[in-house]
């Protein structure tokens, strides 16, 4: 081995443990704050939101098609279909682990979502598309998407608590295979909220960087190492 090459080695052992999630953290956070600020100031972030909803305002599906889009998008990130689903794979996995970290980072998660999203959400007061107009501080919550939020936490967290290296049954081959497709089931929520109509094509970006953020969390929970209590002297 080279020296340059013993060198970044060395330097990569000498990282904490929680530096590449919380920095990960830190840089979605960023996003997410200039995200928001664009839309205070509607800015160019904003720009094909009206374009896109003159679009595909008249031209919205309907009868089964549109039932069976409903569903596809509530499934993939509704807080009644996925909070179900990450809580019961976070029993199963505490229960095979013998151990409640992967719940306490699930809820960490969850609570990152909850908390944030709906601080700018309430904040802003954005209205969505259905409204007919795109105005801010008045009756809506559609930045960013809640939706967006909890399907990037949901699908990305399934797959880093079922294979990531602190997961039930770590496996790199299908860690990066599931990443893909819980990549894929996020895009898909974002595409059918904003082809629906029930949000502007700004809120899918917004909503996946606080899912990021979200996601960040959660993996520096589950990365920590256990809490060793001083000994008491004799």
């Amino acid at each position: 081995m080279t020296d340059d090459a013993q060198t970044r080695v060395s330097t990569r052992r000498e990282w904490p443990w929680w530096a590449p999630s919380v920095s990960a953290g830190l840089a979605a956070a960023a996003l997410l704050g200039l995200m928001t600020w664009q839309v205070v100031e509607r800015g160019w972030f904003i720009a094909w939101d009206w374009d896109f909803h003159v679009y595909v305002d008249p031209r919205q599906p309907d009868g089964l098609t549109k039932s069976l889009l409903d569903a596809l998008a509530s499934l993939g990130g509704q807080r009644l279909y996925t909070l179900p689903i990450i809580a019961a794979v976070g029993l199963y996995v505490a229960y095979r682990q013998r151990h409640v970290r992967v719940l306490v980072a699930i809820a960490s998660g969850l609570a990152t979502v909850l908390l944030i999203g709906y601080w700018i959400k309430l904040g802003l007061g954005r209205t969505p598309p259905a409204s007919g107009q795109d105005v801010l501080y008045g009756v809506g919550q559609a930045f960013p998407s809640g939706h967006t939020a909890n399907a990037t936490l949901t699908w990305f967290l399934l797959v880093v608590v079922l294979f990531g290296a602190h997961g039930l049954k770590p496996d790199p081959a299908r860690f990066r295979r599931y990443l893909w497709v819980a990549g894929a089931g996020v895009l898909v929520t974002g595409f059918l909220m904003t082809a629906l109509d029930y949000h502007w094509v700004s809120d899918i970006p917004g909503g996946m960087a606080l899912g990021f953020l979200a996601l960040m969390i959660s993996v520096t929970v589950l990365k920590a190492p256990p809490l060793r209590l001083p000994r008491q002297r004799e």
